[in-house]
């Protein structure tokens, strides 16, 4: 009888934050988790892909919690989708010939693809609307920057 109230009264606890947990994932090599709100403060480095719990939001950042450390990232680090998985060739490589490369892409290849475009005659977009972050893309839309906060930015 004990054991079954133990089981319900975990269940209550645990279930409901696994299931509406806020979880954010490192994008960019760069991130730091920060001491403070604020992007000159000082910060220790952060894995692309780490998986990070929300607790609290300030303007362009998240306070997270990382394992048992608590700070804060920039919100253009992460995003609520894990990263994709990158394919590599170069561990398949022989080992005992020469190693090989495809040609450097064009620079139109490159501005075609940054911009999710095939080269070709109607330049068609690639992928499914579900592949892309537009998470980001509407929150740095709702960004707005202060005619004061621009002067100061000039004047530093």
């Amino acid at each position: 009888m004990k054991s079954q109230k133990l089981i319900i009264l975990l269940f209550t606890l645990f279930v409901p934050s696994l299931l509406f947990s806020n979880s954010v994932f490192v994008q960019s090599p760069i991130a730091k988790l920060l001491s403070e709100p604020n992007v000159a403060s000082a910060g220790k480095p952060l894995k692309a892909g780490l998986e990070l719990q929300q607790i609290g939001e300030q303007d362009m950042f998240l306070k997270v919690k990382s394992g048992s450390e608590t700070g804060w990232v920039m919100k253009l680090y992460v995003s609520k989708i894990p990263p994709s998985s990158k394919v590599s060739n170069a561990g398949n490589q022989d080992k005992s010939g020469p190693i090989q490369s495809r040609a450097r892409a064009s620079t139109f290849t490159e501005t075609a693809s940054a911009r999710g475009l095939s080269e070709s005659k109607k330049l068609r977009t690639r992928g499914n609307s579900d592949e892309y972050d537009f998470e980001s893309l509407d929150w740095l839309d709702k960004v707005t920057v202060k005619p004061e906060d621009v002067q100061k930015y000039k004047e530093d």
